[in-house]
């Protein structure tokens, strides 16, 4: 009985995980553009960068980000820390 409901645990948390692509789309495409290599407001491309999901932490977190910090605050509002996290690795993997 444990392991089917760890079974069924596991099943619920892959389907409940982020989805880093519609995440990006919907909160980060239209500054960034759909494949990271806008420049948008702050100058920079995004596409490929290692460091996005720390950057995204600092920014929810208010510890990071300068001209830009209330911004990204307001765009990330109301996604969790695994979301942020699914978004980072979309980010990275963008070329």
């Amino acid at each position: 009985m444990k392991k089917v409901l760890m079974l069924m645990v596991l099943g619920v948390s892959a389907l409940v995980a982020a989805d880093g692509a519609k995440l990006y789309g919907a909160k980060c495409a239209e500054c960034h553009g759909v494949d990271g290599k806008d420049a948008a407001i702050s100058g920079k491309a995004i596409a490929g960068d290692a460091a996005a999901l720390t950057k995204l932490m600092g920014y929810k977190a208010g510890s990071f980000g300068g001209d830009q910090k209330v911004t990204m605050q307001a765009s990330l509002e109301g996604l969790s820390d695994d979301d942020l996290k699914a978004v980072g690795a979309h980010v990275g993997k963008l070329k």
